[in-house]
């Protein structure tokens, strides 16, 4: 039996990732880990596994940290935001010599992680990272994408995630992503251009993607994400790369980028920005009025530049008066650009769908959880050797991740065939 520990193991990730393991598994017992002991507890119960213990761990006192990983075949890194709580763990995984997978979708924390390859690689250990859906899948997606082509220059890389309302086992306003999302949006943010690295304003440059319906056209802006930590390591001469993400509904981008150029101009702090959002997400209540002449000035701009409509500023004003209640939309995008057979070629991969509760609605929680669990399958089966920190683009075989991805989740489609256009 595979001895597994998910660290955060009482939160939401948590439960769809050890749920979807279980699935793909019958040789692990898995130990939840976890400041929150009673919430831990639930889980397990609800899982209803023999198989399934909890402890409880605080990440940042090292001691106990290295006690609960001490003897594990894999470590699951559920906690966040990574930036924080990436180092910590990853750091008591080589400690003692154990597997390590995140779902670690922060730029600075994946360079963090990265710093550690030498020292897990003496260990013999490995730290696969960046493992949800955005990073994660589409990484897997540009690896595929690259490999059809002869040559590859170019990488595109978008998501949009929908906000998925409340559920009687998932509360609203989780704290890690909000601060995940507005850490994206502050300051400046990676990209690579004519084979540089180079720092660009976070959240300012907007792109129109075409997305497959029900999604279809929608506005993404290049953000603060992990993947230009990753790519142009593992994936040698791409020339240009650009992330890009968003949140449906579009009038939530303005909020976003209005409360994030306060922190960024220093008038706000983060900690206020994270909890005058968690608020509004919660209860409708504005804590704070400097936030929200953020959230003015950001969808302000938005409704000048033509990405939101007066239909969408009423959209807003009904979220900021209590939960969000309308249909919510979701997608990703992968496009890798080069040549095959002496012409210049595109391969693109895409697919959106409605999110949350529902025949044939993609809950993000669900999907990211999965993506990560398929990563964890592939290791504990032998099928990533590669030692060191390592991305899923350096090591994962993507159409066998694939299989593994849709056997963990059968009930959702995801319906990624590539696209390979002939450019002109």
């Amino acid at each position: 039996m595979h001895e597994v520990v998910v660290v955060g193991g009482a939160g939401d990730m948590a439960r769809v990732a050890v749920t979807k393991l279980l699935l793909l598994r019958d040789d692990c017992r898995v130990t939840l880990a976890d400041r929150d002991v009673p919430g831990a507890e639930l889980l397990a119960s609800e899982l209803g596994d023999g198989d399934i213990s909890v402890t409880r761990v605080d990440i940042f006192d090292a001691t106990a940290l290295r006690e609960a990983v001490s003897g594990a075949r894999l470590v699951m890194n559920c906690t966040g935001p990574y930036y924080r709580t990436g180092r910590p763990v990853l750091e008591a995984c080589i400690d003692g010599g154990v597997d390590y997978v995140d779902m670690c979708d922060d730029e600075d924390s994946a360079l963090s992680l990265l710093e550690l390859d030498d020292k897990a690689s003496k260990k013999d250990v490995t730290a696969l990272i960046c493992c949800g859906i955005a990073p994660g899948l589409v990484n897997v997606l540009a690896r595929m994408g690259a490999d059809m082509l002869d040559e590859f220059s170019d990488i595109d890389l978008a998501w949009v995630s929908g906000q998925t309302p409340p559920s009687e086992d998932r509360a609203a306003g989780s704290v890690g992503v909000i601060e995940h999302m507005l850490h994206c949006c502050v300051g400046e943010c990676a990209t690579v251009r004519d084979g540089k690295r180079t720092m660009i304003p976070a959240f300012k440059s907007g792109h129109m993607i075409g997305f497959p319906p029900p999604l279809g056209d929608f506005m993404v802006f290049e953000l603060g994400h992990a993947e230009p930590a990753t790519i142009p390591r593992f994936m040698p001469g791409l020339n240009n790369l650009r992330t890009m993400g968003a949140i449906h509904p579009p009038y939530l981008n303005g909020l976003f980028r209005g409360v994030a150029a306060q922190v960024t101009r220093g008038t706000v702090s983060m900690k206020k920005a994270v909890d005058f959002i968690v608020a509004l997400d919660t209860n409708g209540k504005v804590p704070a009025w400097r936030p929200f002449l953020g959230v003015l000035d950001g969808t302000a701009g938005q409704l000048v530049r033509g990405e939101i409509t007066i239909g969408d500023i009423g959209g807003l004003i009904q979220a900021s008066r209590g939960r969000l209640k309308a249909e919510s939309l979701g997608g990703i995008y992968v496009s890798v650009t080069g040549v095959k057979d002496g012409k210049p070629a595109r391969v693109t991969f895409s697919q959106s769908s409605v999110q949350g509760e529902g025949e044939g609605s993609m809950d993000i929680d669900v999907v990211t959880g999965t993506c990560l669990a398929a990563f964890a399958s592939l290791m504990l089966s032998g099928e990533v050797t590669a030692r060191g920190v390592v991305a899923p683009e350096a090591c994962v075989d993507p159409p066998r991740y694939l299989e593994e991805l849709n056997r963990a989740l059968p009930e959702f489609d995801m319906d990624l065939e590539p696209h390979l256009a002939w450019l002109d």
